[in-house]
């Protein structure tokens, strides 16, 4: 048997069957926050009786369902979202996918109104941005997850960011649906072609390790040198032949870190890859989705597309985002719009670079980037409802004012 090829086709008949047939599409919601003292704005470690593991004691019993590594309680969940814990203890909200973003805001807003009583006890408080608002990553453990140390030691070689991004990062992900390979190659190009606006209309990190920041989209400057096999832009995008397979066959050769034994246990397999760990076994439905989770694009793949590029920033900006995509990703004509310019990977990173040198004074493949950024906006609107246009207000505000949440922190 070549194990090589059945688990490549075992990968692509993950992602075909991800494939939503019946057209109606769904958005689903991602935010990370940092729980700081309120008086310091110091992040809370997870351990102690004053930690972020005590504070999710407190709620468990108001969930049916509850995930323990060991003693350690790390996340609960119940059939509107989960509750997790990022590296450093920053807690991640994660909403099943809604094809409302109304009914997306009214579980948000029940999360908040069970937690932050809790935390206000303990003299704490949630903050969204996309670093940490005082702490530095050197002050800040791991909580108490294996897979966490595994990593931390991994990106000690591969880039020199790896611990700012584990400890000191926040983000805001969507996920988007697709149709067929065809749709979902699309939809991916589009993102990533989006993703120098999205990134800027969302920078939202005037901070970096106790410290204004300088420049524009510190978040993607950390990311960029945490390990360029896994991050960015996926490999090949662009290519006419790129599809499914081609995802796969760079899911295969991606360094893993470690793999989580038939006890759940992770091991440490620092380089190695999946084609190599697995060239005389065949893999699992759990194996395939560790393979999958261990790439860390701007646009992942799965069952569905998610977004990673916006730090984590105010509920009422996460909104306009949410709006901003669903205006777009879901209607072919602003699909075929944003894809109709040349555009590839040298460009979308050479937009990058002028946003993060000059923030809405950059250019976007050669717009200025407050004219880009306003007819995405506008483009996204017109598909959407009017409840649903009030929503990318904040975003309208900062192209024409041309400051983003970075700049209106620091000022």
């Amino acid at each position: 048997m070549n194990y090589y090829e059945e688990n490549l086709s075992r990968l692509i008949r993950h992602f075909e069957r991800g494939c939503k047939m019946d057209c109606f599409q769904k958005l689903g919601l991602e935010v990370e926050h940092f729980i700081v003292d309120k008086s310091t704005g110091r992040s809370i470690s997870y351990y102690g009786e004053r930690g972020v593991e005590a504070i999710l004691r407190e709620i468990e019993e108001q969930y049916p369902h509850s995930y323990y590594e060991g003693d350690h309680l790390l996340g609960l969940y119940n059939s509107d979202y989960s509750l997790s814990l990022e590296p450093a203890a920053q807690l991640e909200i994660s909403v099943n996918p809604r094809g409302e973003i109304s009914h997306i805001r009214q579980i948000y807003r029940h999360f908040i109104s069970q937690i932050t009583p809790i935390l206000e006890s303990y003299g704490y408080r949630l903050v969204t941005r996309g670093y940490q608002p005082v702490s530095t990553a050197s002050e800040l453990s791991l909580i108490p997850k294996k897979r966490y140390v595994c990593m931390d030691d991994y990106f000690k070689t591969s880039g020199s960011r790896g611990i700012h991004m584990m400890r000191g990062t926040a983000s805001a992900q969507i996920s988007i649906d697709y149709f067929s390979q065809e749709d979902c190659v699309r939809k991916m190009r589009a993102a990533y072609i989006l993703g120098p606006a999205i990134k800027l209309l969302t920078d939202c990190t005037p901070v970096f390790e106790g410290q204004p920041a300088k420049g524009h989209l510190t978040r993607t400057a950390i990311w960029r040198d945490v390990d360029p096999k896994r991050c960015g832009i996926c490999p090949g995008l662009f290519s006419e032949d790129f599809g499914f397979r081609s995802y796969a066959e760079y899911l295969m050769r991606l360094p893993l870190i470690f793999v989580p034994d038939a006890k759940g246990q992770d091991s440490y397999v620092r380089d190695r890859t999946a084609a190599d760990i697995w060239k005389e076994e065949l893999l699992s439905p759990q194996q395939v989705e560790h393979i999958l989770s261990m790439t860390f694009l701007d646009v992942r793949l799965k069952h569905y597309l998610e977004l990673r590029a916006a730090d984590s920033m105010p509920f009422s900006h996460v909104c306009a985002y949410l709006a901003l995509v669903k205006g777009i990703f879901f209607h072919e004509d602003a699909l075929a719009r944003i894809l109709a310019a040349p555009v590839g990977e040298k460009e979308i990173l050479a937009a990058e670079d002028s946003l993060m040198e000059r923030g809405f004074e950059g250019e976007i493949y050669g717009m200025p980037a407050a004219e880009y950024c306003r007819m995405a906006v506008r483009m996204a609107k017109s598909h959407l409802r009017p409840d649903e246009q009030a929503l990318l207000h904040p975003m309208e505000l900062m192209i024409e004012e041309k400051r983003n949440l970075t700049q209106y922190y620091e000022e």
